[in-house]
């Protein structure tokens, strides 16, 4: 049961909807809600930064939508009422399979880091929520083993020359791309919505997870059917 509830008359869902202007048993209609709520927090911001005529000056605050956005929609997908380090990289490996692969063979050992856990990075996904995710919103900055540069990829990737560990040793470099890893998420986003919209019986836990997350967090029952 959601510990808070909104006053539904009261109270903005969007900019120009309010909670009681939403057919809360109507699942199609709810999810069209949540479609407008994700665009006006995070996709829509998120184009006009990629599309402004200095749109390379704010590779570091796509990112962060980037990343931000991964985290909502894994929640939802699983129906978790949080963020962790397996949700968000069990969903990009199920759902954006282009971020999540090994790294490429030229990057002969793991990348060391120096987080809490320690784990040597070997995946685009770890280096993806270590490096980009963690480091972006726990840090406040991208750790140098990782560039925001505007390569034709989501990743690419430097040997030496950029990197070096503190012993003198190179560190290889993660480039990323933020537009090109943006066209990953809002296109899992798209293939999320369309999912829980279509009536095959496959997708009822889908629906029953996205509902688990979506009471808990708007504080409102809405129905699973469609």
């Amino acid at each position: 049961m959601p510990f808070y509830t909104p006053v539904q008359n009261a109270r903005a869902f969007r900019l120009t909807t309010r909670y009681d202007e939403i057919s809360w048993h109507d699942f199609p209609k709810v999810v069209d809600a949540f479609h407008g709520r994700i665009d006006d927090w995070y996709i829509l911001p998120t184009k006009e930064l990629i599309n402004h005529k200095e749109g390379g000056h704010f590779a570091f605050a796509v990112m962060a939508l980037n990343c931000l956005l991964i985290d909502t929609m894994s929640q939802y997908v699983y129906g978790d009422l949080s963020s962790s380090r397996s949700l968000f990289k069990d969903f990009v490996r199920a759902r954006m399979p282009k971020l999540a692969g090994p790294l490429p063979t030229q990057i002969n050992q793991p990348i060391s880091h120096y987080n809490l856990r320690g784990d040597p990075l070997t995946t685009h996904k770890d280096v993806l929520y270590t490096g980009f995710r963690c480091g972006i919103l726990h840090q406040a900055h991208v750790p140098l083993y990782g560039v925001l540069y505007g390569n034709p990829t989501p990743f690419s990737f430097q040997t030496s020359g950029i990197t070096k560990y503190a012993n003198g040793t190179d560190c290889p470099t993660v480039i990323c791309n933020p537009r090109e890893v943006f066209q990953e998420v809002e296109t899992a986003f798209l293939q999320y919505l369309d999912e829980l919209l279509n009536p095959d019986p496959r997708f009822n836990t889908l629906r029953q997870l996205f509902k688990a997350k979506f009471d808990d967090s708007f504080g409102v029952t809405i129905k699973t059917a469609i």
